[in-house]
């Protein structure tokens, strides 16, 4: 692990170095940290110059003087990340909040990108009046007054029954995030709109959607999809953190788009 310095903050960063091999971001959700793609870890550090971090207020990141956050200064703590790890292009993956600032860097700066996997997110999530409920309550309250209606939505009741511990590590991955950090990104969120702006995205790109997510919906996945030309759009039968809840899949996917071409399915009679 080391510390990188963006802007005002001190982001925590994990680069795993693989020589010759292309790099991968991987760009974590709200309310979460670098640990949610831990079951990704493995297949993918085996595969590619590895590199994850914690975002701004997130994990063990500082929280930075900005009590509200945007995408462009999300993303360019992402890319003062790679040019910290020495990393001119990457592929980007990110789930969530994660995908969104991905889909922002690779509009804005798409020289950085090789390919995109954008995960259970959406370019726009209004009414913004959710979003000042929401920055309310965890000022007020904490994460944890957010934590069992986030669970719901971030897992389906199958997978919440069959794994109880790994919704558990989950768990505890919100209620560390700092108040301050979950409400300066869900401003960032609360602000943005990135519909038309991602139509200009040229890196080969993958929309990954959750047929059973209600917090980004498959609609948002098939508007994205329709919004990028030439993506490829993959539904994986899981709620919102797909990477967690359908794991294998999720790391077959991501491993054959970022490695070949995935194609559609063909259409059967």
């Amino acid at each position: 692990m080391k510390q990188v310095t963006s802007q005002d903050v001190q982001l925590r960063v994990e680069h795993t170095p693989r020589p010759g091999a292309p790099a991968l971001l991987l760009l974590n959700s709200l309310g979460t940290s670098m640990e949610m793609w831990d079951l990704q870890f493995e297949p993918l550090s085996e595969r590619f110059e590895l590199i994850r971090f914690d975002a701004r207020g997130h994990g063990k990141s500082t929280i930075g003087t900005h009590k509200e956050a945007t995408m462009d200064l999300l993303a360019t703590d992402a890319l003062n990340v790679l040019d910290a790890c020495g990393v001119a292009r990457a592929h980007l993956c990110g789930i969530s909040l994660g995908g969104m600032i991905a889909m922002y860097i690779a509009t804005k700066w798409p020289d950085r990108v090789l390919k995109a996997a954008l995960c259970n997110t959406s370019p726009h999530m209004p009414p913004r009046e959710n979003w000042e409920t929401r920055i309310q309550t965890v000022m007020s309250q904490g994460p944890a007054a957010l934590a069992e209606g986030t669970l719901s939505r971030w897992f389906t009741p199958q997978f919440h029954q069959d794994h109880p511990e790994k919704v558990a590590r989950i768990r505890s991955l919100l209620l560390q995030t700092s108040p301050q950090g979950y409400a300066a990104c869900c401003a960032a969120i609360r602000d943005m709109d990135q519909r038309e702006s991602i139509r200009g995205i040229t890196a080969k790109t993958l929309v990954i959607g959750g047929t059973a997510d209600t917090s980004t919906t498959p609609e948002h996945a098939k508007l994205i999809a329709s919004n990028i030309p030439e993506s490829k759009l993959v539904m994986l039968e899981a709620a919102h953190l797909s990477n967690i809840e359908r794991a294998d899949e999720f790391n077959a996917t991501l491993i054959e788009f970022l490695q070949g071409e995935l194609t559609q399915p063909e259409p059967t009679e």
